[in-house]
């Protein structure tokens, strides 16, 4: 029943709007809290986490609640950052101008951002309850509303750029994919996460390990040999798809992280007695890049082409180093508490120079924007759980273990890489349903293996 709840949560979650408005969002941290209740109070079974995972967590959810507290009117004014906004308050305020008042310039919008961590919090947690069993289901899962979000997206690949198709979603114009998001980039981070998952899945099938000898009957060769065919399948629409979304950072990340799967599972699979799964895993990779750039040859690569062409991307990289160079100075003004999480839309525009032009709402890189927003806070956020990251990928790769779930876990823990390569360049992460894939995955890579609940009563030995 955890399982269910987890992966309807999880599959649900992209479907409007890739949970990026108030009432999905809503309903996603009703959710969270059920599950969290579940986790914590209901099972009662330590967490588990790595010391720097929960040192990053333990950070990341305190200290936007510390930039709610409210401290007195002269604490308030000494604040880094705050000096504007004193001087408006002082001409414009009325006699409660000199009110208490918390270090972040909009309490309303950190609160917001604050329970927008619940949902993610809660599928990182619950991903690591899972047995070997169902975690791999759960990954399989992912990989199918995957695909089916890349055959929606190649649906709506034509020359019009408008039909029903989008569901209401905003039209980006000709031969461009977005599935059920409302921008092309942030469905590309998620085509881009599943693509190393697909592998570490095959990889995974490959391993007689996973099987539980003499209790869990074998599938008919024909039978395995359809399931490797329809998930390569899979892939492939996926790959092609994410070609389509015409996101220059998505497929290049994408392309990291299938280069990254391909070389970690061989070398993980390099110490083990059978090493089918890490040589298929490359095999894999190299087929589907070749297959997915043929089938996009075949429907047309030329408005893909014209993304690529040097006046295109030299506007790209202008239009965002003006957005890093304001960020920037904003986040040294705000030094060292931040302005206040999820407050980048309400501040930016005080160092917004003439040649960005319109609104901006985001950074268009998490990392400078969680700099602003959580000051000094955010590189020890980033460091602790980029480490903790490292340290489990090595783990998993020295391990000697006979079973293929350290595979899987290294499928997934890749499967994170694109996406936390694409932050650097947009704000891929700030999509609750891309969040909640990112932090399944690593509930799956910093999974210990719990053994199943119906072997465990049978004391059968888990795969």
């Amino acid at each position: 029943m955890f399982f269910w709840c987890l992966a309807v949560l999880l599959l649900l979650a992209p479907l409007y709007k890739a949970g990026n408005r108030p009432l999905p969002l809503i309903f996603l941290e009703l959710a969270a809290l059920g599950l969290l209740f579940a986790i914590v109070v209901a099972q009662r079974v330590p967490l588990g986490l790595p010391r720097a995972l929960s040192a990053a967590l333990g950070v990341l959810l305190v200290y936007p609640l510390l930039q709610l507290i409210p401290l007195p009117d002269a604490v308030w004014r000494a604040l880094p950052g705050h000096d504007e906004y004193a001087a408006v308050l002082d001409r414009f305020a009325s006699a409660d101008g000199r009110a208490w008042r918390a270090i972040s310039v909009v309490p309303a919008a950190t609160e917001y951002g604050w329970l927008a961590l619940l949902p993610p919090l809660a599928c990182l947690l619950g991903a690591m309850r899972l047995s070997p069993a169902h975690a791999a289901r759960l990954l399989l899962l992912l990989a199918v509303l995957a695909a089916a979000e890349g055959v929606l997206g190649l649906l709506q690949v034509g020359p019009s750029g408008r039909g029903m198709l989008y569901f209401g979603n905003e039209e980006p114009g000709q031969y461009v994919a977005i599935g059920t998001y409302v921008n092309k980039n942030h469905l590309a981070a998620l085509l881009a996460m599943t693509l190393p998952v697909i592998v570490g899945i095959f990889a995974y099938s490959l391993r007689p390990g996973r099987r539980v000898h003499g209790h869990t009957p074998v599938a008919p060769p024909s039978e395995t040999n359809a399931k490797r065919t329809l998930l390569f399948a899979s892939a492939v629409i996926i790959l092609v798809c994410l070609l389509f979304t015409r996101s220059r950072a998505g497929i290049a990340s994408a392309l990291v992280g299938l280069a990254c799967a391909a070389l970690v599972l061989v070398r993980a699979d390099a110490a083990r007695p059978d090493r089918r799964g890490g040589r298929a895993a490359s095999v894999i990779v190299i087929g589907l890049v070749v297959v997915s750039l043929g089938i996009a040859v075949v429907l047309g690569i030329g408005p893909l082409l014209r993304g690529l062409q040097p006046g295109e991307l030299q506007a790209g990289a202008d239009f965002r180093s003006s957005i890093y160079r304001a960020t920037l100075r904003g986040a040294i003004e705000f030094l060292p508490f931040g302005s206040g999480l999820s407050t980048y839309a309400d501040v930016f525009p005080r160092f917004q120079v003439a040649d960005v032009g319109g609104f901006i709402d985001y950074a268009h890189n998490d990392y400078l924007q969680a700099l602003m927003e959580l000051g000094l806070a955010a590189p020890v956020i980033v460091l602790l759980a980029f480490a903790a990251w490292i340290r489990r990928l090595v783990e998993l790769l020295r391990s000697r273990d006979a079973r293929s779930f350290t595979l899987l876990q290294l499928g997934a823990g890749l499967g994170m890489a694109p996406i936390m390569l694409h932050s650097m360049f947009d704000f891929a992460l700030h999509m609750p349903a891309n969040a909640m894939w990112f932090a399944a995955l690593g509930g799956v890579m910093f999974n210990n293996g719990a053994p199943d609940p119906a072997r465990r009563k049978a004391k059968i030995i888990p795969p």
